[in-house]
């Protein structure tokens, strides 16, 4: 059935309200709904994603290429700070000692020599030239053995331990949860490798990536519910911080909120759903088909005695495929859901008078 057999009542371009008759909307097969209290139907909702701050994890690396001889954790243990994790042997652990050892001894030479030749020096036996020669000899062993035991710590053993022996024993750098593990017993790793991750997990964060649009209308400190999926009916998450860059495909931005009462049972990388909770006295919840979006901003087609009068509303977001919007709108309202194409066309004038 044509638009201009359905609405040859219908009003001109540019005006409000079209008149459009009972059977006429029938014929079209409109829904009308009523506006919904955004307060009363609750927020918008989104997808989540669990996830640790940036200083909640630490990585344990290879400090030496090696081989894995031993483990003392597996993924999931709680560890303490300073906790023998795995045992690393090395052959360059046993150079380095073994040349450390060798500084020390040269140290130890040109210290006495220093110390002589002061001695010596003060007598007015030798000269000065001599007592600064001497000098200068024991600060290059000095610096050398002091760079040999910069090595030895960076490769995690102390300067004299365990003598020259090639074991390398890895230790937790902080308390907090083994959340991987890339190597196993008797595997070749190489000076840098990833060995373990461990993280606190009394903090944890939800990125939400939230429409261009709804980001607009949220700030620092609103509150998110998370929704299902194994969280507590209480988890709650405060937002602490929304992002400014719009993926050129999403067209979304990242929202960070922190949850609160310890993630209510939640895990790094768990994927949920949060619900932004709104209290706005003027908002309305509507089916988003009833929403129409134009040039010179949005409305809605509210249902008179006669036909429809177009309502332009804000609208606030999106989500679960409802709009929340404000406007000059009740609850005992009556908005078109569908065949909102036809009343458009309607309005633009088309089968006016035809």
């Amino acid at each position: 059935m044509s638009l201009a057999l359905l609405l040859p009542l219908a009003g001109h371009a540019g005006t409000d309200e079209v008149t459009i008759s009972a059977a006429q909307v029938a014929a079209l097969g409109v829904r009308l709904v009523a506006p919904q209290p955004a307060a009363e139907a609750g927020g918008l909702r989104f997808p989540a994603r669990v996830s640790l701050p940036a200083t909640a994890e630490r990585a344990v690396v290879a400090p030496l290429a090696g081989t894995i001889e031993t483990l003392q954790v597996g993924i999931g243990d709680a560890v303490r700070a300073g906790q023998p994790l795995a045992t690393l042997f090395s052959a360059d652990l046993g150079s380095l000692k073994a040349s450390h050892l060798q500084l020390q001894a040269a140290e130890r030479l040109a210290r006495a020599d220093r110390d002589r030749d002061a001695a010596l020096f003060a007598d007015g036996i030798i000269a000065a030239r001599r007592m600064d020669e001497t000098r200068s000899r024991h600060a290059v062993a000095a610096a050398q053995l002091a760079e040999s035991s910069q090595r030895l710590k960076l490769a995690g053993a102390a300067a004299g331990e365990g003598g020259v022996g090639s074991a390398l024993t890895l230790r937790a750098p902080q308390d907090g949860v083994v959340l991987a593990r890339s190597a196993g017993i008797g595997e070749r790793v190489e000076a840098g490798a990833p060995l373990f991750r461990i993280a606190r997990l009394d903090r944890l964060l939800l990125e939400v990536q939230v429409p261009v649009d709804a980001a607009a209308a949220l700030a620092v400190g609103d509150r998110l519910a998370v929704q299902g999926r194994g969280a507590t009916a209480q988890a709650t998450a405060r937002v602490i911080a929304i992002g400014v860059d719009a993926g050129a495909g999403t067209q979304s931005v990242q929202l960070r909120a922190e949850l609160e009462a310890a993630g209510g049972g939640l895990r790094p990388g768990q994927i949920v759903e949060v619900e932004v909770r709104r209290a706005a006295a003027d908002g309305w919840s509507l089916p988003a088909s009833a929403v129409v979006g134009e040039a010179g901003g949005s409305r809605v087609y509210l249902r008179t005695a006669t036909g429809f009068r177009a309502v332009p509303v804000t609208v606030d977001g999106h989500g679960d495929g409802r709009s929340i919007v404000h406007g000059a709108l009740r609850a005992s309202d009556q908005v078109a859901a569908s065949a909102v194409i036809a009343i458009k066309g309607a309005f633009a004038g088309h089968g006016g008078g035809e």
